[in-house]
């Protein structure tokens, strides 16, 4: 095997993705089948270069078709201003309270930020909707 050589989990690792969008990207014909055979199939430096090249077209805008045409050198359209472009990193600061066993509120903290109170209030509304008596512990609730 060459130095470069690398599994598809070493690659998927190396460009950020899951085994599975290697495989599809392979079966969509926007990456190279690995060389080789059995055992002995493996990815080099240019499968890498692909994805982070396909990552970063996507990035700009571009759908699957329009990267598969770029890279057969044919002409695309320009992006049009409108077009959403997809930031390439995403921050979302979830949180997580315990309403009661089996039940959670999940809420991304930058968007809201309910005070202790706040919460307190919607936790004991949502034991009164499901019907969850206000005195049950909750898994992890230290007990008096």
């Amino acid at each position: 095997m060459q130095a470069d050589a690398m599994s598809i989990g070493e690659l998927a690792d190396a460009a950020g993705l899951s085994r599975r969008a290697v495989r599809f990207y392979i079966q969509q014909k926007l990456l190279e089948p690995p060389a080789g055979v059995g055992r002995g199939r493996h990815y080099g430096r240019e499968h890498l270069n692909q994805l982070r090249r396909i990552a970063e077209l996507q990035s700009a805008g571009h759908s699957l078709d329009e990267i598969r045409q770029i890279f057969d050198g044919q002409r695309v359209t320009p992006l049009s201003p409108r077009r959403r472009v997809r930031p390439l990193v995403s921050a979302e600061l979830w949180t997580r309270v315990r309403v009661a066993d089996g039940v959670e509120l999940h809420f991304d903290a930058r968007k809201f930020s309910p005070s202790a109170q706040e919460l307190a209030e919607l936790r004991d509304s949502i034991r009164e909707k499901l019907e969850i008596d206000a005195n049950e512990k909750i898994g992890n609730e230290p007990t008096e």
